[in-house]
């Protein structure tokens, strides 16, 4: 993927993008990609690759959603994704990025004073994050089965609040799998939205789910009893 196919996907999904912000996304991968020569931070080196199942991978999820003066976390944000795209295109949330790596935090916290981006970065586990019922909405990529992300994630939303999995081929699955889970922690499914990477042809599903009442207090339980007995 390069520059004219990223704008021209991102039109055709109706998300809007200035020359500002694509000049941030740019310096965004180039950052990245010059950070992961000193350490780990994604597998995709390729600036065509990156373009495409980094940031487009994270822009889509923008589609049929506002994030305008709303709180978002990005659960396990590894590099940043999605949340550094998702704050680029609309810097007006207010967002946290979440990771148990303190390198990466580092990384992130840098990276985020350098551009001036007014944004939280933490180095916590999720289930150890104490902020219950406070964010609109959280983001996840890439981080755990299903089941076990509701009980980390779940307890932080706001009553009324979406979580957004982020998925690949095979979440029909996972979301059989979690039928305990959304009924002990009182969230529901809404829709999925499908899309598809324009160039490797790959499947993405973001998955939205609503919690539709307060969690009981006992959630989440520590990571080792969630991994051994999923809910």
């Amino acid at each position: 993927m390069n520059k004219n196919n990223l704008l021209s996907e991102l039109k055709l999904r109706d998300i809007a993008i200035s020359d500002k912000q694509i000049d941030q996304l740019y310096f965004l991968m180039q950052k990245t990609l010059e950070t992961n020569e000193k350490f780990n931070l994604t597998s995709i080196t390729n600036e065509e690759s990156f373009l495409e199942k980094m940031i487009f991978d994270s822009a889509i999820s923008l589609q049929e959603l506002d994030l305008t003066d709303k709180k978002v976390i990005d659960v396990g944000t590894g590099a940043g994704f999605p949340g550094l795209v998702l704050y680029i295109l609309n810097p007006s949330m207010h967002l946290t990025l979440l990771d148990s790596t303190q390198k990466k935090i580092d990384y992130l916290s840098s990276f985020v004073k350098e551009n001036n981006f007014d944004i939280e970065c933490l180095c916590s586990r999720g289930e150890e994050l104490k902020r219950p019922e406070y964010f609109d909405y959280a983001f996840a990529r890439a981080v755990a089965p299903l089941n076990i992300l509701l009980e980390i994630i779940v307890p932080l939303l706001k009553v009324g609040g979406t979580f957004i999995a982020l998925k690949g081929p095979g979440f029909e699955k996972e979301i059989n799998e979690s039928a305990n889970a959304f009924k002990k922690l009182n969230c529901s499914l809404t829709k999925i939205v499908e899309d598809e990477l324009p160039e490797s042809k790959e499947k993405r599903y973001m998955i939205y789910i609503k919690k539709d009442k307060s969690t009981n207090k006992k959630y989440p339980r520590p990571y080792a009893e969630m991994k051994k007995l999923p809910l």
